[in-house]
Formats: structure tokens, sequence, C-alpha cells
């Protein structure tokens, strides 16, 4: 009997541990909500919890729903282990050792039990030795409560490419890599073996491709590409330099390569100049009734008209979007290139917005957009450099920083075709996302639209009176050629923006217009494109992967290319 009570008594007391440690009761400690972001999605319902003073931990059991790990409490011990990826990390509650694997590592700071709860540093996260047993990198941010968590990949990029006889499909790889092919009469299987993908998908719906899916699969990777139709022949080639797997298929039937009713479909918000335009947004507007627009007198010489400018005054609380703050005009008038003959290559002027001392909007993080401005440039240059028929013109390789007004003189200098200007946006809300793609008007088609224009324009009040009225006399001067490209500018912006939501994911804000500085003096069809929201946790994120840039890079591409497409038919057609 007395042996039977000793047994009961041990059972309750497992039992008993193992239930206080993982019921689901409520944290009791002091805790503020964590804005956790893996691979670009986020997760919620996770927090941070305040130990004392000076240290915040995480709640093991928090941590293994992030991780999509499993725990197991040992209380004679008091030590609980997780288990992931079929490895083991046992961490000893109230000390600093923790042991991943075989490897034990001390911690500055030890895990603590506290009613009931296990909590761990963040130190443990962030360590070498948890990454390679997570397969992750992990960044915690203190001061934004950002936790960012990216799995380790192998494989950095899928991008596909369709004319009407044929497509291309190229899988990036970071090392060489063997793969075998499995196909049937509706799909194309390429099973990479060894390779580490992040799972997503694609859909094209192309008229040969319905979507591209690929997936972990136990230790390899998966790239499938579901067909619309029978394909006449197909090859898979490896290449190097840089390592990658190309896929071309030779269609059956053309397909249309581009919607003939796409950029008929635009339509563009006309504003009532008495009226700011109605929006949610406070500190756009407010920014936007501080415009005025006046005529120029050219022949005055007091400077009347110019001291009547209302220029905005404005701080980092009621910056809507700061990716056009600061102007060095140093022409005085611009020159106007002869027109342009007919030349082999098309000419394309690639601009990264902001640079040097100009960092552009920073995001939570601490990224900062030129340099995300600078990757995609050079992710885009590396695709049409494999493209013939474009030649290529970076208004900054580096990161240095080139005035406004010089960055359209490179494209006029250059007899460009076209000129492409990369930005990040920023947004007092966080929550704004999504990309959009700006052409130059007189009008903004909505408040934040107006809003950056002006805020643009703001910067005149750091220059002397000579140099404004310099500024806006020039101003005028290129309005008057701008005129003779915004159709082709709205029509180019169109193509672009078509195949975006595919690629990129995020929503789509549409074209708009406004007087963006950058824009005026473009002897060419001239668009700024917007990629995504740096002041977004979850899109700054997204915009530091090599796999979201290029999906930039390929859209903006993509449109060029159908763009010309359209062009070389219209050509054809007289």
């Amino acid at each position: 009997m007395r042996k039977l009570f000793l047994l009961s008594l041990l059972f309750f007391i497992i039992f008993g541990s193992n239930k206080t440690i993982f019921a689901q009761q409520k944290d009791t400690l002091p805790n503020e909500s964590v804005n956790v972001i893996m691979d670009d999605q986020i997760i919620s319902g996770i927090n941070v919890y305040k130990i004392s003073d000076q240290t915040k931990y995480f709640s093991i059991k928090e941590v293994a729903k992030i991780y999509k790990a499993t725990l197991e409490w040992k209380p004679v011990s008091s030590q609980i282990t997780m288990i992931l990826n079929n490895r083991k990390i046992d961490i000893k509650t109230n000390s600093t050792i923790v042991i991943f694997g075989r490897k034990k590592k001390r911690m500055s700071l030890p895990s603590r039990l506290i009613k009931g709860n296990i909590y761990i540093p963040p130190e443990i996260l962030t360590s070498n030795e948890f990454a390679q047993i997570a397969e992750t990198t992990t960044q915690w941010n203190p001061s934004s409560l950002v936790l960012t968590i990216t799995h380790k990949s192998n494989i950095s990029a899928v991008r596909f490419f369709s004319k009407e006889e044929s497509s291309e499909i190229t899988v990036h790889l970071d090392e060489p890599l063997p793969y075998t092919v499995t196909k049937t009469s509706q799909s194309i299987t390429l099973t990479i073996l060894k390779g580490k993908i992040q799972r997503d998908s694609m859909e094209i719906n192309n008229g040969i491709i319905k979507d591209i899916q690929y997936y972990p699969y136990g230790k390899s990777a998966i790239v499938k590409l579901n067909l619309q139709q029978v394909v006449k022949s197909f090859k898979v080639e490896k290449l190097v330099r840089p390592n990658r797997i190309l896929i071309g298929l030779i269609h059956s039937k053309p397909i249309k390569i581009f919607d003939e009713d796409v950029f008929k479909e635009i339509q563009y918000q006309e504003l009532d100049e008495d009226e700011p335009p109605q929006q949610n947004d406070i500190a756009s507007t407010a920014i936007y009734e501080q415009a005025q627009i006046i005529s120029i007198n050219e022949n005055s010489t007091d400077n009347k008209d110019l001291d009547a400018i209302a220029v905005s005054k404005f701080t980092q609380d009621t910056i809507a979007d700061d990716s056009f703050n600061i102007v060095d005009d140093t022409q005085t008038m611009p020159t106007i290139y002869p027109k342009k003959t007919v030349k082999r290559k098309k000419i394309i002027v690639l601009d990264a917005g902001h640079g040097g001392e100009d960092p552009g909007a920073i995001g939570a993080n601490g990224t900062k957009e030129k340099d995300i401005n600078l990757a995609i440039v050079q992710e885009l240059k590396s695709v049409f450099d494999n493209d013939k028929d474009y030649e290529l013109v970076l208004t900054r390789k580096d990161d240095t920083f080139i005035p406004l007004a010089e960055r359209t003189n490179i494209a006029n200098e250059h007899n460009a075709d076209l000129f492409i200007s990369i930005h990040c946006n920023a947004n007092l809300n966080k929550n704004a996302n999504g990309f959009e793609i700006y052409f130059l008007s007189e009008k903004a088609t909505d408040s934040e639209a107006a809003a950056t224009a002006v805020l643009e324009n703001s910067v005149l009040e750091l220059e002397d009176k000579q140099n404004k009225k310099r500024a806006l006399l020039q101003e005028m001067l290129w309005s008057m050629t701008a005129n003779e490209y915004m159709n082709a500018s709205s029509e180019l912006s169109a193509f672009i923006v078509d195949k975006m939501p595919v690629r990129l994911k995020i929503p789509n804000r549409g074209i708009k217009q406004a007087s963006f500085y950058v824009l005026r003096g473009a002897q060419m069809p001239a668009v700024l494109v917007e990629s995504a929201f740096l002041s977004n946790y979850s899109e700054e994120a997204k915009l530091n992967t090599k796999r979201f840039r290029t999906a930039v890079a390929d859209s903006i591409y993509e449109g060029i290319v159908k763009y010309y497409a359209k062009k070389a038919k219209e050509e054809n057609n007289k």
C-alpha cells in the first residue's frame, strides 16, 4: 500500500508539473506586442515580457509557436527541451547554460521559470547555434519590437519571361545542385536535390503556364510548372556564373504577350484646383493645403511673384513620404537635345533614387531606401544585360548623391528612350502598403501624391531667392516639353503595373500623377516606381530579400518589353 501511495504521489507531481508548465493560463507579467515577420509574413499573438527594468524575454511557448517546435519538460532537472528539425535544444531554468545539440554555450542572461512559465532571453534566438538548428536567420530589434526571421535558402529566385513563341523559366541557385526532371502533358516538375526554398507560387495564366509552384519536399526542393497547353518541345540545362537551371519551352501555338486594351482601362482623377482631395491621412491633407499655384513673370525685377510662393514648413512628424526631400538645381535652363534617330538598341536610363548624404526613407529596422533602390537597379541591369535589344545607363552605380536635376540630364545627354526612377515608399500609417507608379503631371491624382510633390518643392526654402526663381523658371520651361511624352509615360506605366501583382503579391495602388521634380526635364517617357513601403514592417522585410527585389526588377523589365512589343506591332501595321 505504501508503494502504491508513493507511485501515485510521483505520478501526481510529474503530471501536475507538466500541466503547470504547458497550461494555457494567462501570463501575468507586463508585456508588449511584438511584430514578428517570418519570411516577410506576419505572425500575430507574440509578446515580449518585462522581467526587470533592463531585460525583456520571450515565452518559450510562444517561441515554439513561431518556429513550429515541440517542447518537453523535465521537472526533476528543471530543464525544458525544444525539438526543432529533429534536433534538441536543452534549456535549464535559472541558468545561463544552453545546450544546442551537443554544443554547450553560455548566454549573458539566464532563462527564467516564473509563475509556471519559462522565459528565455532573445540572445538564444539570435545565436549562430540556434540559426544552424532552426535553419533560419533571426534578428531582434528591441527599440522597434520587431523580430525578423528568414529561413535559409540556397535557391534565391524563380523567374519567368514569355514571348509569343517561347518561354523561359530560370531557377537561380546559390551553389551548384543536382536535379531531376519529370514531364507530363500538364506539368513539368523540377526536383532539386539538397535544395532549400521558401514555399510560394505564382499565378500566371498567360496561355502557356497556369502557375509555378515551389516548395520544400524532404531534403529537396520542388519547382513545378502547371501548363495550359501541351508544349511543342522543351529543354532543361544547367548554367554557371551565376549558377542556375534554365527551362526553355517552345509553344505549340502562339500566346498573347500583352493585353491590347490594358492601357485603355486607366482612368486618371482630375482634381478641382479650389478643393484639396478628401482623404483620411491628416498629415497628407495638411501639407496639400499649403500648396499654391502661381504664375511667374519672367520680366519681373522686384521678385514679388517669387515672394508670394508659399513654401511648406515640415518636421519629421508631418512627413508622409520623404522620398524627394533634397533638390540641388545647378542648371539655369534645360538644354533641348535633338530628336533621336533610329538606333539598333533602346537606351534605358535607370535611376536609383537618393544616395550619399540623402538616405531616403528609413525603415523600422534601419533599412535605408538608398540601398534598396540601388540593389533593385543592379538586379534590373543584370536582366537587361542578357537582352541584346537594350543598352543600360545608370545615374549612379554606388552610394553617391546625384542632384535631382542632373538625373534626367544624364538621360537627355545619352539621348535615352526611357527614364525609370526607382524608389521605396513611406507613410506615417504603418499599415500603408503596396506598390504604385507615377508619371509627371501638373496636377496630383490624390492628396498623398500632392503631399509628396509639395514636400519635394519645399526644399526651395533652403535656397536663396535667385536660385528659387531660376529653379521655378526651369520647371516652367521643362513643363513645355513634358506634355509630349505624357501619353507614352502613362502607357509605359500601364504595362509595368499590369503584371506586378502576380510577381510581388502586394496590393496594387495603381498609376498616379504628380509634379515630381526628378521626372521634370526628361525628354523621353519617364516614370517613377514606388516598389513597396519601408514604413510597413512586412514590406521592409520583403525589400530586404533578393527574391522580392528580383520580382520588382522582373516586373519592370517585362513591362518595358511589352511596351516596345506594342510599339513594334503598331509600326508593322502602318
